[in-house]
C-alpha cells in the first residue's frame, strides 16, 4: 500500500517542466478502496525534504498593534510593555522601554532593540509586517517590511497583519489572499474549508492546490492528513519561512510540489487522494484552474468516497454569483455531483450525492459580515470581494 501512495508523489519540487499525463487505469472497487484505505490509518506518515529549510532563527516580527502599545507605554512613563514578536505564536514577552527606544530577550538569549523613529513608522503602517533592518543584527534599531517580488507572477508578496491576536494574510499586488474583519480570521477561514470535507481521517491523503501561506496544509496535517500541496509561485514559500504559523510545511512531513496545478494533477495516479481542496486566484488570474478538463482531472484523481472543496469567494456577492454557478456547472459537466457551501465560501463536490456537513448549510441571501478575501486594502472605497479581481473580471466564468 505505501508504494500505492508514493505512485501520488510526483518530482515536481524540482521545478521541471510538466511531464505528459500518465494512461489512465480503471479504477480500484470501492471495497479495495476502503480495505487500503484502513490500511493506511497504521500506515506511518512520509518523510519529505522540503524545498527550502525553515528560518533558524526566524527574525521577530511586529506590526502596528504592538508598535502603538510601546508608545502608548512611554507616553504614560511606563517602562516595559508586553510585546508579540510572533503574532502571538509564543506568549508575549516583556520589552523595556527606553529612551532610545524598545529591548526584548527573546528565545532566552538573544536581543533585539527598536528605535522610536522605527517604532513610529511602523505605528503609521496599518498593513505591514516588519523586521530588523539588518537580518544578521537584531540591535541595529533599524526595521524593514517583509515585502519581495515574485519572478514567477511578477507581483509584489507581502504578509499583512489581520488582526491584532490573529494569524497574518498575504497581499499579492495589494489583494489579500484570506477573508478577515467581523466574524472571520484567517485561522477560522481555514477551519471552515477544512469543516467543508469534514471529517478527515488519519493519514487520509489529502491534496491542497495553491499552497499560499499553507495554513489549509498545516492545519490538515495537525488532524492527522498526509498531505501534498502544490503552490506556483515560490515567493510565498518564502513568505511562509517568515510566518511562524506556517512552521508546519518545514517540519518534513508535507509534500511540496511546484508548478502550475493544472499541469501537475495530470501526472498523478488514478484515485490517489481522500480529499482535494483547491484554493486558486481569479478565473481572470488562473482560468486554466476553473476549467473542465481540471475537474476532469480532479475527478480522475479522487477516491470514489473521497470529497472536493473549490474556493470561489462570497457565493452571495454580485461576482460570486456568478462564478459558482459556472463552477457548478463544470463539475457536474465532467461527472461529480456539487453544491454551494455559502458558509465556507466555496463548493463542495462528489462522485456521489453531495451532503453539506450541518454547519455549512446556510443558504439565505444575507449579506456576509466579514471582509472577503481578495479585497484591496490600499483604498476602502475600492475594496473588491476577491483576491486580483477588476471590474472587468465580474461577469459570468463562462
Amino acid at each position: 500500500m505505501r508504494a500505492a501512495l508514493d505512485a501520488c508523489s510526483t518530482s515536481y519540487a524540482t521545478g521541471a517542466r510538466a511531464p505528459r499525463a500518465r494512461s489512465r487505469r480503471r479504477q480500484p472497487s470501492s471495497r479495495a478502496t476502503a480495505r487500503a484505505s484502513r490500511d493506511d490509518d497504521d500506515a506511518p506518515r512520509r518523510r519529505h525534504a522540503p524545498p527550502l529549510p525553515p528560518l533558524d532563527p526566524r527574525p521577530p516580527l511586529i506590526t502596528h498593534y504592538e508598535a502603538r502599545r510601546l508608545l502608548d507605554a512611554r507616553a504614560n512613563g511606563e517602562t516595559s510593555c508586553k510585546v508579540s514578536w510572533d503574532f502571538h505564536f509564543t506568549t508575549p514577552n516583556d520589552a523595556r522601554v527606553d529612551a532610545l527606544g524598545a529591548r526584548a530577550t527573546l528565545d532566552g538569549d538573544r536581543e533585539v532593540f527598536m528605535a522610536w523613529d522605527a517604532i513610529e513608522t511602523i505605528a503609521g503602517d496599518e498593513r505591514g509586517v516588519y523586521e530588523p533592518a539588518d537580518e544578521d543584527d537584531w540591535l541595529g534599531g533599524g526595521a524593514r517590511k517583509v515585502v519581495t517580488f515574485s519572478d514567477d507572477t511578477e507581483r509584489a508578496v507581502s504578509l499583512m497583519p489581520s488582526g491584532e491576536r490573529t494569524w497574518p494574510t498575504a497581499l499579492i499586488a495589494g489583494f489579500s489572499m484570506h477573508r478577515f474583519g467581523v466574524g472571520v480570521d484567517p485561522k477560522e477561514d481555514t477551519e471552515k474549508k477544512l469543516g467543508a470535507v469534514a471529517p478527515i481521517r488519519k493519514n487520509a491523503r489529502l491534496l491542497d492546490i495553491c499552497t499560499g501561506l499553507a495554513y489549509t496544509s498545516c492545519m490538515a496535517h495537525a488532524r492527522g492528513a498526509d498531505v501534498t500541496t502544490i503552490e506556483l509561485d515560490r515567493t510565498m514559500t518564502k513568505m511562509c519561512r517568515m510566518n511562524p504559523h506556517s512552521k508546519a510545511l518545514f517540519e518534513g512531513e508535507i509534500e511540496q510540489l511546484y508548478g502550475n496545478g493544472a499541469d501537475v494533477v495530470k501526472t498523478f495516479e488514478d484515485s490517489c487522494f481522500d480529499v482535494i481542496i483547491t484554493d486558486p486566484p481569479t478565473f481572470a488570474l488562473a482560468g486554466e484552474l476553473y476549467s473542465a478538463e481540471f475537474y476532469a482531472d480532479l475527478k480522475r484523481i479522487l477516491r470514489p468516497k473521497g470529497k472536493l472543496y473549490h474556493y470561489i469567494g462570497d457565493p452571495k456577492s454580485a461576482s460570486g454569483s456568478g462564478v459558482a454557478a459556472g463552477v457548478v456547472r463544470r463539475l457536474k459537466q465532467v461527472g461529480f455531483d456539487a453544491a454551494i457551501d455559502y458558509d465556507a465560501h466555496g463548493i463542495v463536490a462528489a462522485h456521489d450525492r453531495v451532503r453539506l456537513n450541518r454547519t455549512s448549510k446556510d443558504k439565505s441571501p444575507r449579506k456576509s459580515s466579514s471582509k472577503s478575501r481578495g479585497r484591496r486594502v490600499d483604498d476602502a472605497s475600492t475594496r473588491r470581494p476577491r483576491r486580483g479581481r477588476r471590474p472587468e473580471d465580474f461577469e459570468d466564468d463562462e
